[in-house]
């Protein structure tokens, strides 16, 4: 019998499962600083629904399944963001702002080796509502918060803006193969390959300057001022001043020298509109989150209303954190109760006292020498182990720090304790 897990999965251990919660119940209570309310999304989703806000390679990776009542083709959630603009699209009272976290899990096709898995977990927020770049200003500070309250602060977050690239597409007037063509010339930083292109263009002056020099603008806020100095080009001059001002409002949130602006590394998601960004550790080597703001996405379901947010990849900061041994939090339990009395009364009595009290208590309900049980619960995380009935009598227990130390004490003595 094949007991064995597919390609793209894997399973996650007691103490694992207890160190990925605690990260993502820290970020969750800075999210709720901040009045972001909690949404609980299906997993499931109509593929014609949820791919309307996807790009096709998106769509592509999707795990797909049949509705058994119905014949249609559903979607394993791909994506959160798509599927907040269409909950958001549904809703009758659609007062504004919108300010909506979550957690779970995405579910993404990629070819299944080293730690490519299908499954990806997820936390972010979404701001729904407000065109303004204090909106995009906040989401990033709100993750900026996150990662300092798990301790990390060696982390950068790389900003550009989409509409760099949707400029050049008019000002160059070119197709969708040819557009296709440029991005990754620009995605890969091929030098030759831009110049060739906009040789083929008869592209000149300012705007071929800046198109060659593009893949290499990466630096922080003095690199916009220079740029602002040096070009002066329809469309592009109104994003240099966007990024000046988004990089002001930071400012205010004393992370300054967290960001660096990265012109010429486009985005993969195709709803993003303006500002994006990207969450590295400058010691890892996997990004940590993303997001941006994605202005039509909601207008693909129903109503024209601006967005931005951003979403965590929540196992990428767990390895992190593991790694750095910044994972200080263990999953102890509280009190291990062995009973060698016959009718183990006692020890139902006291683990029920022990629970009112928002103690964490585990009953050993296997017949073995109470020493076996004593090293069970140390290996098991237990802080103390009471023992029952070691002297023949109900009114005496041992409590037990380690295998050899304890404590004897009278039932009261130890419940006036606790």
């Amino acid at each position: 019998m094949n007991i064995d897990l597919p390609a793209g999965v894997r399973t996650f251990s007691r103490a694992e499962t207890f160190e990925i919660k605690q990260i993502i119940k820290k970020i969750n209570n800075v999210f709720e600083q901040w009045a972001y309310e909690e949404i609980k999304l299906p997993f499931f989703e109509y593929l014609s629904v949820h791919s309307r806000g996807l790009d096709e390679e998106i769509t592509g990776k999707s795990f797909k399944i049949v509705d058994r009542s119905s014949g249609e083709i559903l979607s394993l959630r791909a994506d959160f963001t798509a599927q907040i603009a269409r909950y958001y699209s549904s809703l009758k009272n659609k007062e504004l702002p919108k300010r909506y976290y979550y957690t779970g899990t995405i579910f993404r096709y990629s070819p299944p080796k080293g730690d490519n898995l299908w499954e990806k977990v997820q936390t972010g927020i979404e701001l729904i509502g407000s065109r303004s770049l204090e909106a995009d200003a906040e989401v990033i500070a709100v993750a900026s918060q996150s990662l300092k309250t798990l301790d990390i602060k060696n982390f950068q977050i790389d900003i550009n803006n989409t509409r760099i690239f949707s400029t050049l597409k008019e000002l160059l007037q070119i197709t969708e193969e040819e557009y296709s063509a440029f991005m990754e010339y620009v995605k890969n930083r091929e030098i030759y390959n831009l110049k060739r292109f906009i040789s083929k263009k008869n592209i000149g002056g300012s705007l071929k300057d800046f198109i060659i020099e593009l893949p290499k603008l990466q630096g922080n806020i003095s690199l916009i001022n220079y740029l602002t100095d040096k070009y002066s080009i329809k469309g592009i001059t109104e994003i240099f001043n966007q990024l000046n001002q988004i990089y002001s409002i930071l400012k205010e949130y004393e992370l300054s020298e967290q960001i660096v602006f990265d012109l010429g590394e486009p985005k993969e998601i195709s709803y993003y509109t303006g500002i994006v960004f990207e969450i590295f550790i400058k010691d890892f080597k996997k990004p940590i989150g993303h997001g941006g703001r994605y202005d039509n996405l909601i207008s693909k379901y129903d109503g024209d209303v601006p967005a931005t947010g951003f979403a965590f990849d929540v196992l990428s900061m767990w390895e992190y954190l593991r790694n750095s041994n910044l994972i200080r939090e263990k999953n102890y339990k509280d009190f291990f109760i062995i009973d060698i009395t016959p009718d183990k009364k006692l020890a139902y009595r006291l683990g029920k006292h022990l629970r009112e009290k928002g103690y964490k208590v585990g009953r050993d309900i296997i017949n073995r020498d109470f020493k076996e049980s004593l090293r069970f619960a140390f290996n098991n995380r237990y802080k103390k182990v009471i023992v029952i009935g070691l002297d023949s009598t109900e009114k005496s227990i041992y409590i037990y720090s380690t295998e050899e130390n304890f404590e004897r004490k009278s039932i009261q003595e130890f419940l006036k304790e606790v």
